[in-house]
């Protein structure tokens, strides 16, 4: 006779798997009435999105990330919330000269899977221009209208400046190496990375490593780096690519992968995964002569 039990393991869902089964299609079952309630017509679910009459598609991963950390008596509030803004953004008008985002375009570090116009930099990582609006952030698309990246950069850069800057906490890795966490409440916490040597400069009173920096950016709100001085190089690593992984599960997910950035600023995929799941790190290029500088390697 069982004097104790165990309660079953959720299953994730295959669409959602931040979620379980159960979670999602309550979460499927309370996006569609509060998008319509909020203003969307005759919205239907399907997988991990919300489709409505009008064709317009609205995403339910970063909700359902969001989710996870939220106390079920919250999560109705929050879902009402989150359908409010996204569906005051879907119908906003949109801006069509430089003067109309003079003020509001912001330069953001995303993934290489969101489409529009901007430089590429690094595997997996490109520069693109959002509007910062008080209650949402909106992805645009083509600047043709609005003379090209060329004329949104330095106003996009100017705005990320004016941004807080980053809560900074540091923490050692078992073995060593520390590892410095730059997090923001904005959703331009990654794209602080376009401002690390200011930061660097700033936060940690260095100017451009000699040997080079390791870059992380999870997800939308975190910055992680770490200087590379030492063999502590190595525990560092290994603690940057457990929270870079870690960025999967949480809103807004940038990249799962860690970085290189040389004295010059140029940036160096060096982790990589593995068909089997296995996290693989390639010292190759300028991290190889980095490590070679520092005597870590033959």
């Amino acid at each position: 006779m069982a004097l104790f039990s165990r309660r079953p393991t959720p299953v994730p869902d295959p669409s959602l798997p931040m979620l379980s089964v159960d979670d999602a299609e309550w979460l499927r079952a309370t996006a569609v009435a509060e998008f319509a309630r909020a203003g969307a017509p005759d919205p239907r679910a399907v997988d991990d999105y919300l489709v409505d009459a009008t064709g317009a598609v609205y995403g339910l991963g970063n909700l359902a990330a969001m989710l996870g950390a939220t106390p079920k008596r919250q999560r109705t509030d929050a879902v009402r919330e989150h359908a409010r803004i996204i569906v005051t953004a879907q119908h906003r008008t949109e801006p069509t000269t430089i003067d109309d985002v003079a003020h509001l375009v912001v330069a953001r570090v995303m993934s290489s899977e969101v489409p529009g116009d901007g430089p590429d930099l690094a595997p997996g990582l490109v520069v693109r221009a959002c509007i910062d609006y008080p209650e949402s952030v909106s992805t645009l698309g083509s600047l043709e209208a609005f003379g090209g990246w060329a004329a949104v950069e330095p106003l996009a850069l100017s705005n990320l400046r004016r941004l807080p800057v980053p809560t900074h906490k540091q923490s050692v890795a078992p073995g060593g190496g520390v590892v410095h966490m730059l997090w923001s409440d904005d959703l331009f916490g990654a794209s602080r990375l376009l401002l690390l040597d200011e930061l660097l400069s700033r936060l940690l009173q260095l100017e451009r490593p000699a040997h080079g920096v390791l870059v992380a950016v999870p997800h939308r709100h975190l910055l992680v780096l770490h200087v590379v001085e030492d063999a502590s190089v190595v525990t560092a690593m290994q603690s940057m690519v457990r929270v870079a992984l870690a960025g999967l599960d949480a809103p807004g997910p940038v990249s799962p992968f860690v970085y290189y950035r040389d004295p010059a600023g140029i940036l160096q995929q060096v982790s990589q995964i593995g068909e089997d799941g296995s996290v693989q790190i390639s010292v190759t290029g300028a991290f190889a002569d980095a490590m070679n500088g520092l005597g870590l390697t033959s």
